[in-house]
């Protein structure tokens, strides 16, 4: 559930387990050894939801399967109608790209099923998505080459996972990588090198494009992980020389113990002078080292302790 509503926060898309229970208890249909019986094809799907023509669309999700290898493809649409007429007609104007449609046009529509699932209960968010992002997690749809549904920047998405080392516990994930040099202070270039060497970030976590279904998600606040990180910096860089300026600062609020973490004094000092405060590096140190409270903030340098 965690990997969904991370993978799909891009598009503001949150669910809960009740929701993906219902959406996955929808009725299906399933057109098999018809699919190139043109005539009786259509007649079926415009009964069931509709043909391209129509002005009323019925959103929903399809799943065609290799009969030969059980090879999947899971799509989705809010018109699948005309989503689907596309499929099955090259006039229509697709192209002969990625798995699907070349394998189409090479083995014909008689080697494959088709599996229908129409969404006729609205939601307050695009219901097929979810649908088809929960499909796309499973890795036996091998026909799929993008795996983010309504993938936002087209085939260059670059769904990012951390995990331990043995890839048993999930710690975090994103489609925007962003989210993990903002969020995180890890480097595009650190977490790249680590893809493509197949190393490990700080000796203890493991990057990967594609999900492991099998993992745990680690129940941790963004805020713990990131300090998590720092401590195991600490750690891990402990052979290195650091100095002051570069360590990074927790901040705890004594008025309500809000708590953010900086990942270096100079950030933290940005954030007090942008809040009207008279604050500099130097006067910040002496306060942390002192343990005294520093314009109404408790502020401390992360330790590995």
């Amino acid at each position: 559930m965690k990997i969904i509503n991370d993978i799909l926060a891009y598009c503001g898309i949150r669910i809960t387990e009740e929701i993906l229970k219902s959406l996955l208890a929808v009725p299906s249909f399933v057109l098999d050894g018809r699919l190139d019986e043109t005539a009786l094809r259509d007649k079926i799907l415009k009964d069931k939801i509709g043909g391209p023509l129509d002005k009323m669309q019925v959103p929903g999700i399809y799943i065609f399967r290799h009969k030969e290898t059980g090879a999947k493809y899971v799509g989705s649409s809010s018109q699948l109608g005309i989503r689907l007429y596309g499929n099955f007609s090259q006039r229509n104007g697709h192209r002969s790209i990625g798995k699907l449609i070349p394998l189409i046009t090479k083995d014909k529509l008689s080697s494959f099923t088709l599996e229908i699932v129409p969404l006729h209960d609205n939601y307050e968010f695009r219901s097929e998505i979810v649908l088809e992002q929960y499909y796309l997690l499973d890795p036996s749809f091998t026909l799929n080459t993008v795996k983010v549904a309504n993938n936002p920047s087209g085939s260059n998405a670059k769904p990012l996972y951390m995990y331990n080392r043995d890839k048993s516990i999930l710690y975090y994930s994103s489609t925007q990588q962003k989210d993990f040099i903002v969020n995180l202070n890890i480097a595009h270039f650190t977490f790249n090198k680590h893809l493509k060497n197949g190393t490990y970030y700080l000796g203890k976590y493991h990057f990967t494009r594609e999900p492991i279904l099998t993992a745990k998600v680690e129940d941790i606040s963004l805020l713990d992980l990131a300090l998590m990180l720092e401590k195991d910096r600490v750690v891990y860089n402990k052979n290195k020389p650091v100095n002051s300026f570069s360590k990074s600062v927790l901040l705890e609020d004594i008025n309500n113990s809000n708590t953010e973490i900086f990942f270096s004094i100079g950030k933290c000092v940005e954030y007090l002078r942008k809040k009207g405060l008279p604050a500099n590096q130097k006067s910040l140190v002496k306060y942390i080292n002192s343990g005294k409270v520093y314009h109404g903030f408790i502020c401390k340098f992360v330790t590995s302790s």
